[in-house]
């Protein structure tokens, strides 16, 4: 899942979340229970029926 938030990241990684940065800004994700590939990536898809974000490099451990 992916959402947006406006917190700034110190504020995220206070909560306990790793930012990783992407094209359209920072992904961010648990510190613990997930793994990560080196590169995180966030696509941007658009179907003529439904426009969704999906996320690469990041899945439960």
């Amino acid at each position: 899942m992916v959402s947006f938030t406006r917190e700034d990241k110190g504020a995220m990684e206070a909560k306990g979340y790793v930012a990783g940065k992407s094209e359209v800004g920072y992904v961010y994700y648990p510190a613990e229970g997930v793994k990560t590939s080196e590169e995180i990536a966030v696509n941007y898809i658009e179907y003529p029926w439904l426009t969704r974000f999906e996320v690469e490099g990041i899945e439960p451990s």
